[in-house]
């Protein structure tokens, strides 16, 4: 019996590990625009799902009017959540937005209130396009990493803010069998421990 029970929880280990890793091997960039004459921004899919928009112009955020995303088809439905940039002080902020070079985060409690997010960078370009990039978050994803990639004749390239953009909705709890599946895991591994003693 106590090589049963170490042979299942090196399985139950070495298929947990095994999970974790393809799910870090598999991470690709995703980008707004496969033209690279244009300014374009590149974010892990481990983190983001898609690129929802990306133009010229600015993304206002406090002021749906002046926010091309939130007044374009790509952002039907979506609410205004929050905006951080260095200069205005954080007002707004209501989910501690950070951004460091090539970095990015929020509070975790967004995923309480939103069932979908969307997480929007503002460069200054000089109006050369892209300037403007809004992405839909990975579900629970709160950080991640970042990088914009000038153009041709693309100039500057500044982070002037990021916005924090979510959908209302049922937020989703992790699937049981997911949660079952650690469970037994751990189990297994703590029966293991418990018979190499006895």
């Amino acid at each position: 019996m106590k090589r049963m029970t170490n042979g299942l929880a090196a399985v139950a280990a070495t298929v947990l590990a095994s999970l974790f890793l393809v799910a870090q091997v598999n991470a690709a960039p995703v980008l707004c625009s496969e033209d690279t004459t244009k300014n374009h921004m590149s974010i892990d899919d481990s983190q983001v799902d898609a690129c929802l928009a990306s133009g010229v112009g600015n993304i206002q955020g406090d002021n749906a009017a002046q926010d091309l995303f939130l007044s374009g088809p790509a952002g039907a439905g979506y609410e205004f959540a929050g905006k951080y940039a260095i200069d205005d002080g954080g007002t707004g902020n209501t989910f501690n937005i950070t951004y460091g070079e090539g970095t990015w985060s929020f509070d975790s409690s967004f995923w309480d209130i939103f069932s979908e997010g969307a997480i929007g960078f503002k460069f200054g370009t000089g109006n050369t396009p892209d300037e403007w990039f809004v992405y839909s978050l990975q579900d629970l994803v709160s950080s991640g990493n970042w990088e914009l990639i000038l153009g041709d004749g693309g100039k500057g390239g500044g982070l002037s803010h990021v916005n924090l953009y979510g959908i209302r909705g049922p937020v989703d709890v992790p699937e049981p069998g997911t949660l079952g599946l650690v469970g037994m895991g751990v189990l297994l591994l703590s029966l293991s421990q418990r018979r190499k003693k006895a």
